[in-house]
């Protein structure tokens, strides 16, 4: 049954563009269900998507209104998802930030509904998680990831929740949108448990959110698990992110997994360590282990 009876033609297939979508992403997994419309909800839906489209003074009381019903507004959340994938298709697809960056081509469509997502606040939240960051697919992953951080702060209970679930794969993505989200002292402390995670994969996307904060604190975990971390590859971004942390005590600890590197003949940990040694001098110039001692042992970081 096509859950609102939409305004016009273009809004019905519009709505048939969902569900196909819908099912053409869907995983494996048994899906989530936010709850079915009743008449009442889908005549509100109905009503409040005519105003969206045609941009009526009315709307925002609308959507407020749709946001007091966890049901409602849950459908409503995955009309707005559905305009983002419809103006995205055909986007690359990448957790890289440049390459996510130069895939957002502004429009007007996606900006509106993003927007509007991030308007329900929490109410949306629900949806963003289950419909999205537990998806089986990456892109629905990334979207997640992405409106999760426009929501903000009201994500994080369902965040930490996730953080906690049995999949590995959905205790990565909660760290990934919990430091999208921002990482503050709070979002800090799940960060730091995902980073003593028994799988390889969660510690490594727990360590890679310290790239953009958490202070003395993330710098000094990040450190400890550069040196203690069984696994090389978590290492390695432990490496990464620390070059965002311009301290003698960081530039040190990553000569020091330089010179583990060599010695235990890892060149793709030695490439990363001499990739975050330049980026904390400033220099494109790959230097010898002596020479990046030398270099530290002068260095007096420029406070930001």
């Amino acid at each position: 049954m096509d859950p609102f009876p939409l305004v016009g033609q273009r809004s019905r297939v519009a709505l048939f563009a969902l569900t196909c979508l819908l099912a053409a992403c869907a995983s494996t997994e048994a899906k989530w269900s936010p709850g079915q419309l009743d008449q009442a909800r889908i005549e509100k839906c109905r009503l409040a998507e005519r105003a969206y489209r045609e941009e009526t003074p009315d709307y925002p009381g609308l959507r407020d209104d749709l946001a007091k019903d966890p049901v409602a507004a849950s459908w409503f959340v995955r009309m707005l998802i559905r305009d983002l994938f419809t103006v995205r298709e055909g986007r690359p697809v990448s957790s890289d930030d440049l390459l996510r960056a130069a895939a957002k081509i502004e429009n007007p469509v996606e900006a509106r509904a993003i927007a509007e997502i991030a308007a329900f606040g929490s109410a949306a939240v629900p949806t963003l998680v289950n419909d999205l960051l537990r998806h089986s697919q990456p892109q629905p992953r990334e979207l997640g990831i992405e409106l999760l951080a426009q929501v903000g702060r009201p994500a994080l209970p369902a965040l930490r929740e996730m953080a906690k679930d049995s999949e590995p794969r959905h205790r990565r993505a909660a760290a990934r949108a919990l430091a999208a989200v921002g990482v503050d002292a709070e979002v800090f402390a799940t960060l730091a448990e995902l980073a003593a995670d028994p799988e390889f994969t969660v510690r490594a996307d727990a360590l890679r959110g310290l790239r953009e904060g958490g202070g003395a604190a993330a710098a000094e975990l990040l450190r400890r698990r550069l040196r203690e971390d069984p696994d090389p590859f978590v290492r390695r971004q432990a490496a990464q992110s620390l070059a965002s942390y311009a301290e003698v005590e960081s530039a040190n600890a990553i000569i020091d997994y330089l010179q583990r590197c060599q010695r235990e003949l890892d060149p793709r940990g030695e490439e990363t360590a001499q990739d975050s040694l330049r980026a904390l001098a400033g220099t494109k110039q790959v230097r010898t282990l002596a020479a990046w001692k030398k270099w530290a042992s002068t260095w007096q970081p420029q406070p930001k």
